[in-house]
């Protein structure tokens, strides 16, 4: 016997039902009820959830960040165990941070590391807060214009949201250090041709990719032989900090841990999954949304550490590829395999005039918050020009919405699902590193050309989708995410192609960022921030490759999802967009329940 035999025999004896029967009409006639789900469905969503649970009790420390560090004071430049040279970092970090955070907090003097010293838009809650509205409630409500799957769209984004988050929290830690051993690897653990030696002397520092990530292997190799011996934290505190900071660990302890910044990590992660979502609204069971969020996270963890941490590209501001056009082209290939072919003919796969206007309150919602997602990861000194010029694309791609939608309609009226997808476009089309960089009116028109892009794409787009490529989009993700992410990523290209030596000094530790401020708009360590800054172009190269080299991952990694979801039971075609399969529905809803299955048998 299976563990499917043994958790459907335990549902089944828990969960007993009188035939499976209900009560059918006012005679008390019992009719069979079909149900989109199994006992085997349910026990696998169980027993994910009790396995997520085993790892969080086995693996996971629960500790207040930023705490109060056990080490003494940090020791001066020349000092034992202090920077040997005048840097601000022994390296680069590749674990992203937000502005402010620290593994450590305040001296008891009350003294402030230079990190804690960053300026910071918003305490690190009202992040969370807002970017939780955006995953869990602004999607929700974005999709619910559906007129018989309002139940299934709130309930079920909640479920596999919920899951892919707490996956995420682990799986972007695993990621971590995952990138740690294979740094490692690549330096032989630091018995290859150049040794590791605690701080590199300014003589050793290129600034090159390839000496960044020599410098970060041996910073891992550091928080190794600190994780065996905790005595040398002692020792060589600044170098411990640095360790820390460097692989993205709160400790010296192989455990996960719990922070705001891992929370957000999981947030983050939990993106694509509500993206692909969308196209594939109505179409799939729960069990099977459920296998392709799970496959989805897992993907995109890859993903981030080959545009990231490979490649060094730069897209923490908003993730116009590692998020937007990895959700989309992910869902391509789960719609396209685990769809089944007519479903999306069903005439329940269409809105009604109340669930539309809930759907446009998703819409604000999400334009509310999407300053908050774009800038959280932002340069400290760039954070509020990501939120201000966030907030101005919104306000053009709003406008575009209503001029685009009313020009296609033919008759100058608005359409709903036009306006509400392109209102927000312009949230997606600067989440690259352009609105770091961009100036008002470029914010404003880019977020413009987004609005319309996406119009457009709605109206065009979709339907040689679906009629030559047989690729259906319930939502039109590939129109609001897609299209506008592409936009964003090459105004991001555009923005960072000038950069060049023409106002770059020789590296000399702190001095080699300070002196970029003629060529960027603030006062920003520009090696400190993106991983290829050597002037010569390369920043603007390896942006480039985030595009096609994500696309690439996400359809194989989606086609994978979609052909592995076929084999899971979902709703038939006749039974699809409808609540009906897997909720008890009221009565108004039961009166009219037959409405799409007899259209679809005639």
């Amino acid at each position: 016997m299976g563990i499917k035999d043994i958790s459907d025999l335990l549902l089944k004896r828990l969960f007993r039902r009188k035939g499976g029967i209900h009560e059918g009409d006012e005679r008390g006639k019992k009719t069979k009820e079909v149900s989109g789900q199994t006992y085997g469905h349910i026990g696998f969503n169980i027993l994910l959830q009790l396995a997520l649970i085993a790892v969080f009790i086995a693996g996971v420390e629960h500790e207040q960040y930023p705490k109060t560090p056990d080490v003494p004071d940090y020791p001066e430049l020349g000092e034992p165990g202090g920077p040997v040279v005048n840097e601000p970092e022994p390296v680069i970090p590749f674990k992203r941070y937000p502005p402010g955070f620290d593994v450590f907090g305040p001296q008891e003097d009350g003294t402030r590391s230079e990190r804690l010293q960053e300026p910071i838009l918003q305490f690190q809650y009202k992040y969370f807060v807002e970017i939780a509205t955006y995953v869990y409630l602004g999607f929700a409500l974005q999709y619910s214009f559906l007129r018989k799957f309002g139940y299934s769209t709130m309930s079920f984004g909640l479920l596999q949201a919920s899951v892919a988050a707490q996956f995420g929290i682990l799986w972007m830690q695993f990621i971590d250090q995952f990138h740690c051993t294979y740094l490692l690897e690549k330096i032989n653990y630091g018995n290859g041709d150049q040794p590791c030696v605690p701080s590199f002397r300014v003589e050793q520092i290129t600034g090159t990719f390839d000496e960044i990530q020599y410098r970060q292997a041996c910073t891992c190799k550091l928080w190794r032989d600190i994780n065996a011996n905790k005595s040398i934290s002692t020792e060589l505190p600044h170098q411990s900090h640095h360790a820390l900071l460097t692989v993205g660990k709160m400790n010296f302890d192989n455990t996960f841990v719990m922070t705001y910044q891992n929370m957000i990590e999981g947030l983050l992660a939990t993106v694509p999954v509500q993206i692909t979502y969308g196209m594939l609204l109505g179409k799939v069971g729960p069990s099977q949304l459920m296998l392709c969020a799970l496959m989805c996270v897992i993907c995109y963890g890859l993903n981030y550490w080959v545009v990231i941490y490979m490649l060094g590209a730069w897209d923490n501001a908003g993730g116009s590829c590692v998020i937007h056009i990895f959700g989309s082209f992910f869902g391509i290939g789960c719609t396209l395999l685990a769809s089944q072919k007519g479903s999306a003919q069903n005439p329940d796969n269409a809105p009604r005039y109340n669930a539309d206007v809930l759907c446009i309150v998703g819409v604000i919602l999400n334009w509310m918050t999407f300053p908050s997602f774009n800038a959280y990861f932002a340069p400290a000194a760039a954070q509020e020009a990501v939120v201000v010029n966030t907030y101005l694309a919104l306000f053009s791609s709003c406008v575009a919405a209503m001029v685009f939608s009313s020009l296609y309609s033919g008759q100058f009226k608005l359409d709903p699902a036009d306006v509400q997808r392109s209102a927000i476009a312009g949230g997606v089309s600067v989440s690259s590193v352009f609105s770091i960089f961009a100036k008002p009116w470029e914010a404003i028109i880019v977020g413009f050309v987004g609005g319309g892009a996406c119009s457009t794409s709605h109206h065009y787009l979709r339907r040689f989708l679906e009629k030559k490529l047989q690729i259906t989009d319930t939502v039109g993700a590939v129109s609001l995410h897609a299209v506008p992410a592409m936009i964003a990523w090459a105004a991001g290209i555009i923005k960072v192609s000038n950069i060049d030596t023409t106002y770059m000094g020789k590296w000399s530790g702190a001095l080699f960022g300070t002196r970029q401020t003629r060529t960027l708009p603030f006062d920003m360590e520009y090696d400190l921030i993106f991983a290829h800054s050597e002037g010569n172009g390369d920043t603007a190269e390896y942006q480039g490759y985030m595009l096609p080299v994500t696309m690439c991952i996400a359809l194989t990694a989606g086609i994978i999802s979609g052909t592995a979801a076929r084999y899971v039971k979902g709703p038939s075609v006749a039974r699809t967009f409808s609540d009906s399969i897997f909720w008890k529905v009221p009565e108004d809803f039961a009166a009219t329940e037959d409405t799409g299955s007899k259209a679809m048998n005639s």
